[in-house]
């Protein structure tokens, strides 16, 4: 047998193990575009497509459904990578086969890094679409407006600016490396006010997200 033919098989016989390995950890893609309120004749919006590179979910103690998705892109020419992650909090799971959820400001929490550069996502209203299907598997889509808060270069954060993201998924049931997701993308004072079904831990008169800063340093003596 020829080494041509060695490598067709080895091929051929690889290629469902690959896509199957591929598809145990979901993925999708979103789209973010910056939305122009400030000019009444704006140029066209300029549209960032991101494959995801997995998607997973699971439900929590209360019974309410989480997704978590991220892209990790390592780059050639150094050691940066761009890391973008999201996660979705929504009430209970479809009790069919499929469900709508409104969004506010508790539904989305999201975080783009690269290198020392980090955005952070919030979102403000919108809808998402939960799909049940065989396997322990939920696809689903969501439209979105977010607040985006840019990390400054020397600490701080910029004014937010409005942007629309859409997504579709297909998720997979991993509690492990969903709650990992969705802790990124709260972590450093962006974390979520409880469901309304549970006591709030803060006066419910607070901003729903304030954006962390930096420790004033004490006086030089």
């Amino acid at each position: 047998m020829s080494l041509t033919v060695v490598r067709r098989t080895l091929a051929a016989a690889l290629l469902p193990l690959l896509a199957a390995l591929g598809g145990c950890q979901g993925g999708g893609h979103v789209d973010v575009a910056a939305l122009n309120y400030r000019d009444i004749d704006p140029p066209p919006p300029n549209i960032t497509r991101l494959d995801l590179d997995r998607c997973f979910w699971w439900t929590d103690e209360q019974d309410h459904v989480w997704i978590a998705m991220e892209r990790d892109q390592p780059f050639l020419l150094g050691p940066e990578h761009f890391l973008f992650q999201l996660s979705l909090a929504l009430d209970k799971p479809p009790a069919g086969r499929s469900r709508n959820y409104l969004a506010s400001n508790r539904e989305l929490r999201g975080v783009a890094c690269f290198g020392p550069a980090q955005s952070r996502f919030v979102s403000v209203a919108g809808i998402v679409a939960l799909y049940r299907e065989p396997g322990e598997r939920l696809r689903g889509s969501f439209r979105l407006d977010v607040m985006r808060h840019a990390q400054q270069f020397l600490g701080g954060w910029n004014r937010a600016g409005r942007y629309l993201m859409l997504g579709t998924f297909d998720a997979v049931k991993d509690e492990q490396q969903g709650r990992r997701i969705a802790a990124a993308t709260e972590a450093h004072g962006w974390d979520r006010e409880p469901p309304a079904t549970q006591p709030a831990t803060q006066p419910t008169s607070q901003p729903a997200i304030q954006p962390p800063t930096r420790p004033t340093p004490p006086p030089a003596p």
